[in-house]
């Protein structure tokens, strides 16, 4: 299998934690997305009108963490500008981002005070602004893990757009691309994420953030074992005395 195919595996798996921390945050955190800022928008909206009882403290730090993530990870890969296959601070990303679900894990309890609620929105929104900034940097069908709006949309486009040019007989048929079927599997990952945690979490609370923690240790091991000293095309990279040899 080349590594491309493993790359886009990669982002599938998540995706699928990005629906099981969301599910997490909502049940356990307040009611809160630390994944999906869109629905955190929302719920600010509607905590200012009082509905449901929701929480415009809670929704706004999730929101804050998840800015902040993005901003750190950002940080981390300006100052790396070399095209590669898969940037080596992607993998520090993740490895940080393991971190912080490694320390929700110790943190969680069934009953909590108010100040760890919102400590624990804090860790998984950071560690998701993380993991949407570098999903977005290896630039796979414009998918970042977390934001499924656009996804939904592209597909709905590319397949209107199929079965237009199959309606004109003038046209040359298409076919729905790799990227489509890509963005289309994107979306169920993360629905299949969400309906695993939910599952679990109906009898053993804070169980699900021990899949993310499986699967992010398991990503860096693929990272670390197939993905090093690849070039911007997934293939290996000359050693640099080789490189500097083919400059002259």
């Amino acid at each position: 299998m080349h590594v491309k195919t493993w790359r886009s595996g990669v982002l599938m798996l998540l995706c699928m934690t990005a629906g099981i921390v969301d599910v997490v945050g909502y049940i356990h955190l307040g009611r809160v997305f630390t994944a999906n800022m869109t629905g955190n928008i929302v719920i600010l909206g509607m905590s200012f009108a009082d509905v449901a009882e929701l929480s415009f403290l809670r929704a706004a730090l999730a929101c804050l963490g998840f800015v902040v993530g993005n901003a750190a990870a950002a940080a981390l890969l300006g100052g790396d500008k070399t095209p590669s296959f898969w940037p080596t601070r992607i993998t520090t990303i993740l490895a940080i981002q393991l971190a912080f679900y490694l320390i929700f894990a110790a943190a969680a309890e069934p009953v909590m005070s108010e100040s760890r609620l919102h400590l624990l929105i804090i860790l998984l929104s950071v560690a998701m602004g993380m993991q949407t900034t570098a999903a977005r940097r290896l630039g796979i069908a414009g998918i970042s893990t977390t934001v499924l709006t656009n996804n939904i949309a592209s597909v709905i486009e590319d397949v209107t757009a199929f079965f237009r040019t199959l309606v004109r007989s003038s046209e040359k048929p298409s076919r729905i691309g790799g990227e489509t079927w890509l963005r289309l599997t994107a979306v169920a990952v993360y629905c299949f994420g969400a309906l695993v945690a939910g599952l679990a979490e109906v009898n053993r609370p804070f169980s699900a953030i021990w899949m993310p923690i499986a699967v992010t240790a398991l990503i860096l091991i693929i990272a670390l074992k197939l993905f090093r000293g690849l070039n911007a095309d997934g293939e290996p990279a000359p050693p640099v005395a080789e490189k500097n040899r083919q400059v002259r």
